[in-house]
């Protein structure tokens, strides 16, 4: 009796372990929604577009984007946590979502370690801009433009809590002014006050300022990233200025549920990393002035989170902001 009793369960764990094998590899049988923490346009919006349409013909199914922009991206993020961990609904996480609002938003109830990460896909540094009419022709000029303002000057980022916002508060930190931050909604917006000089400086978004940089309606003075954007080379990076600490760059990348099956995660994974090299994803990337970031997958995509999520919860901390 114990012999067949065991052979019994031994056969209906082979039978188990068959029907998963046949579960991962028929996925996908069906549509995938992925969901991007954007208006339609924006950047985010760009890379989703880019890799649903690669991502379905690497993986033979229909991929459709879905927007979900409220709140900065924490609806879509809270609404990915409690998602069936199926692979039929995917994310696009931002650096700003994933890493700064769980810090400054007492309502997001979430940490990079509460979704499945597969991998970043893009990555952009900001660039602090202004109007043509503030007169200031390079950084150290501005600083000194701040620094002369008898009224606390004022600087815009694209969102609430973002890192447009906790850099400007870095920059009044180390130019030792009072600031006044001026948020926005999103990046567009944001670009069509400071074109009209209602909000003539802060940091934007490369992807959606560079068109205006280049037609001498917005003045550039530093790029947040490692090293110079080769769109806008003339522009030099923070740590050439002297200003390191500023350094960051805003990415997005693609995530699932907790919990996602093996199989699935590397299927993405492989497909992902084939699409961030071919020609034609960093062609559409280059012209919304986003670079493809391959190799930042799994674990070390992970534990890049966690490494930034520390650094600006630090900055929000000492900002005193709670996001309402």
């Amino acid at each position: 009796m114990k012999k067949n009793a065991v052979s019994m369960r031994t056969a209906a764990l082979l039978v188990v372990a068959g029907l998963s094998a046949v579960g991962a590899h028929a996925w996908p049988d069906k549509t995938i929604k992925l969901i991007t923490p954007s208006t339609p346009g924006g950047p985010p919006d760009a890379y989703a577009r880019a890799l649903s349409d690669q991502l379905a013909k690497e993986l033979g199914q229909s991929v459709i984007v879905e927007n979900m922009p409220a709140v900065g991206g924490m609806v879509a993020l809270q609404g990915m946590a409690r998602t069936p961990a199926d692979g039929y609904t995917l994310v696009v996480g931002t650096a700003g979502a994933l890493t700064i609002t769980p810090h400054a938003n007492p309502k997001a109830r979430y940490q990079p370690a509460d979704f499945t990460p597969i991998c970043q896909g893009v990555e952009a540094g900001l660039v602090l801009a202004s109007h043509p009419g503030i007169p200031a022709k390079d950084f150290q000029e501005l600083a000194q433009w701040i620094k002369a303002q008898k009224t606390p000057p004022t600087y815009s980022s694209f969102a609430p809590g973002s890192p447009a916002h906790f850099l400007g508060y870095q920059l009044s930190e180390a130019l030792k002014v009072e600031m006044t931050h001026v948020p926005y909604r999103s990046s567009p917006a944001q670009i069509t006050d400071m074109l009209g000089g209602t909000a003539p400086l802060g940091f934007v978004q490369t992807a959606t300022a560079a068109p205006h940089i280049k037609a001498g309606k917005l003045r550039a003075y530093v790029n947040t990233a490692g090293q110079r954007s080769a769109d806008l080379a003339d522009v030099p990076t923070v740590a050439e200025a002297g200003m390191p600490q500023l350094q960051t760059t805003v990415w997005f990348g693609l995530s699932g549920p907790k919990g996602l099956p093996a199989p699935v995660v590397q299927r993405l994974t492989e497909a992902h990393q084939k699409i961030a090299a071919s020609p034609e994803f960093r062609q559409r990337m280059a012209m919304s002035n986003l670079s493809p970031t391959p190799g930042i997958c799994g674990d070390k995509f992970l534990a890049k989170m966690n490494e930034e999520s520390a650094r600006w919860a630090r900055i929000v901390k000492s900002t005193g902001f709670v996001a309402d």
